[in-house]
């Protein structure tokens, strides 16, 4: 089993991303640490915990991290396409089990060091925790086996700007430390996620099982399917995309994607490209490449284990 600490923000698509997590065999959840991005990071904790309950999982700790950006900045969220709650505003009751003391930042650090080159962190939201971490404990990116980022755009559009995916773009000071650290990077972005979605039928079987994951999906997902079709966000008829599924899928079967290693920078301070994933894919730079990057991947394949694997948690 590989053992993964999940970095998130959720998130209507983080809890369909972590319910995949706790129904694959291949992995071992050793702690959620939450972020802000989705909403701010009280909520995306609460939600975090909700999830955990909803599967039966409360023994998996959820420490809460950073709630503002690397640069201080003022953080920005995405109700609008989650909810003012995060879960589609969908009414849920508040979670029983708490939030450990602890902060996130500090447990990755303490957890990656105790454990060098075995825990793949896979990052959902706003790479923030990790860039703390790392500025603390340097060799916390040596020391991972794999970070896993869902976010970047290098051959399509951005769905916040017109270069930028939201988690990069929400703070790109945080992605550039990670990118530039060393660390051994995963990145799946809009490159693949546009490919994958969630049909009908499959969502059809996942709230058929009647359990408090199916349900709690159920009553989330409406929300974001209305977002994304009043933005033109082309899908079937009764689908779903959830963008945080195809990097944890990373995390369970690397097959699924075709990959290219490429030198990769983000791009800072810039309104117009603020968090673009900068792509040498001509090698121009004469860069080594810093970033595993995802292009391509078997859709139907992943949308198939995530219907087989949630319906069946």
């Amino acid at each position: 089993m590989k053992r993964v600490i999940i970095d998130t923000d959720p998130g209507i698509d983080d809890a369909a991303a972590i319910f995949l997590a706790l129904g694959s065999p291949e992995l071992q959840v050793d702690a959620l640490t939450t972020v802000f991005g989705n909403t701010a990071v009280e909520q995306c904790t609460v939600n975090a915990l909700r999830i955990l309950e909803a599967a039966g999982r409360a023994d998996i700790p959820v420490y809460q991290g950073s709630g503002r950006p690397f640069n201080f900045g003022a953080p920005e969220f995405a109700e609008y396409i989650h909810g003012s709650d995060g879960l589609g505003d969908a009414g849920l009751p508040a979670p029983s089990v708490e939030v450990r003391d602890e902060n996130a930042v500090i447990k990755i650090v303490q957890s990656v060091m105790d454990a060098t080159g075995e825990i793949t962190f896979v990052a959902l939201g706003r790479l923030t925790n990790l860039a703390l971490a790392i500025s603390v404990e340097p060799r916390v990116a040596s020391s991972l086996a794999e970070v896993v980022v869902m976010g970047g755009a290098v051959t399509v559009p951005g769905n916040v700007s017109m270069v930028s995916s939201a988690n990069l773009w929400g703070d790109p000071e945080a992605a550039d430390v990670v990118y530039r650290s060393g660390a051994s990077v995963v990145q799946v972005g809009l490159d693949v996620c546009n490919k994958v979605e969630i049909s009908a039928e499959q969502l059809s079987r996942v709230w058929a099982a009647r359990t408090p994951v199916s349900e709690l999906m159920e009553k989330a997902t409406p929300f974001i399917q209305k977002a994304y079709a009043e933005r033109g966000r082309e899908m079937g008829p009764g689908a779903v995309k959830y963008n945080d599924v195809p990097a944890m899928s990373y995390a369970i079967d690397p097959t699924l994607f075709e990959t290219r290693h490429l030198y990769v920078r983000i791009a800072i301070g810039n309104e117009l490209t603020q968090g673009q994933t900068l792509a040498d894919l001509d090698g121009q730079t004469g860069e080594q490449p810093n970033t595993l990057v995802a292009l391509d991947v078997d859709g139907a394949r992943l949308s198939e284990m995530w219907a087989e694997r949630v319906s069946a948690l």
